[in-house]
């Protein structure tokens, strides 16, 4: 069995200009989870308006807070939209490529420093898997916001529409 490529430039932390360290939500250390984590990258107008990593413990714990509903949703919509053989390079719905887009999400399964599944979502297929989402599951993701990326007084980060599918579809049967 081949190793699995590096994970690309395109999935570093752009605030700090090189690859995720630790996790987003508890600041444990990325690189020694055995595990493995997922990182995720929302970006508007191709600017990366929304970036985190995960750490196994967090991104389970996160997926347990999940309504029923929705997983069982996102996983019918896995099962049924998904192609996860289509990396970083083309929308992991419709195909589309991600070169030129302008909304989209990037996200990635890391262990270590190895890349062992990419997916994009375009803007539109994103939007499309926001409405397979409960009321108690954007609730869950708009308290990890609030939690994770506090902002001026009034003016914290609003859950974007592309910022949370990656999430969800990427983990509901890893």
């Amino acid at each position: 069995m081949d190793e699995p490529p590096p994970i690309p430039p395109d999935l570093d932390c752009e605030y700090e200009g090189r690859p995720f360290r630790h996790c987003t939500r508890c600041g444990e250390t990325l690189l020694d989870d055995a595990g493995g984590y997922h990182v995720s990258k929302a970006y508007r107008q191709g600017e990366c308006v929304m970036e985190y990593a995960l750490c196994h413990h967090c991104r389970s714990a996160m997926m347990e807070e999940f309504s029923g509903e929705s997983k069982q949703r996102l996983a019918e919509y896995q099962d049924d939209h998904v192609q996860l053989d289509r990396g970083l390079d083309h929308c992991s719905v419709c195909n589309r490529s991600g070169e030129g887009l302008d909304d989209y999400v990037i996200s990635g399964l890391c262990a270590g420093d190895r890349l062992h599944q990419g997916l994009l979502l375009c803007g539109d297929c994103a939007e499309n898997i926001q409405h397979l989402l409960s009321k108690p599951t954007k609730d869950t993701w708009r308290r990890f916001v609030d939690e994770n990326f506090p902002g001026p007084p009034g003016e914290g980060v609003e859950p974007e529409v592309e910022s949370l599918p990656a999430l969800p579809v990427a983990a509901v049967r890893s």
